[in-house]
């Protein structure tokens, strides 16, 4: 590990609830990846990949690459979850889909799930700076 490395993991470690937030987001969606690559959908879990190899890379190079790719990220997750968020209230208030996997997640489960991603990218982007200070 580099010293760009170090200072990245020591700032992580001072600041845990930042490091559990995004260390939550990243691992949930690893697992999603790896749910649909069982059931036979491998693009989720290279789009996952991807995005961990580029916060290594980001890592290695300097803190601001790394800063800038958890703006990435936590712009992908907000995106994620406003949209889910959307098509919770189009479930609900348009015309329901009866078929039990889209009940599932847009339904209450659903909704308190992208309202927690959405908090934790929220929290993401606003304590950026904060985290990584000099």
């Amino acid at each position: 590990m580099n010293k760009i490395q170090q200072a990245i993991f020591g700032n992580l470690k001072e600041h845990f609830t930042y490091a559990l937030a995004l260390g939550a987001t990243l691992l949930f969606f690893l697992y999603k990846g790896l749910i649909y690559l069982i059931i036979g959908s491998y693009i989720p879990l290279i789009v996952i990949a991807s995005i961990l190899m580029l916060f290594v890379l980001s890592s290695r190079k300097s803190e601001k690459a790394f800063k800038n790719t958890i703006s990435f990220w936590t712009i992908l997750v907000l995106i994620w979850s406003v949209v889910r968020l959307l098509l919770s209230l189009v479930n609900q208030f348009v015309k329901p889909v009866p078929e039990s996997h889209v009940a599932e997640q847009f339904g209450i489960s659903g909704l308190i799930l992208s309202l927690l991603f959405l908090s934790g990218a929220i929290y993401l982007l606003r304590n950026k700076k904060k985290v990584f200070e000099k």
